[in-house]
């Protein structure tokens, strides 16, 4: 882990965004606190609190309704997802 105060950070963002690919870097403010650099890979989903919030309501009231599907027993996910497609 590299610990760097958010002086040294302002003065070689380059450096330390290269070096946060391989190692923790934390970067430390006397008025901020500490923050952790974390690259984002195109495999991270980012989504505010208010959207998932409503997306898992939306869930829970299709379930609710009917509108869930089932995977029959001895079904692959394979065979479960092609039979959604199809239904579709």
């Amino acid at each position: 882990m590299v610990v760097v105060s958010s002086r040294e950070f302002r003065a070689n963002q380059q450096k330390y965004f290269a070096l946060a690919r391989v190692n923790d870097v934390v970067i430390t403010s006397r008025s901020h606190g500490s923050y952790r650099l974390v690259p984002i890979s195109e495999s991270d989903t980012l989504i505010d609190r208010d959207t998932l919030d409503a997306k898992i309501r939306q869930g829970i009231a299709d379930y609710e309704s009917g509108k869930a599907h089932r995977m029959e027993e001895g079904e692959s996910s394979e065979e479960f997802l092609t039979r959604m497609i199809n239904e579709q």
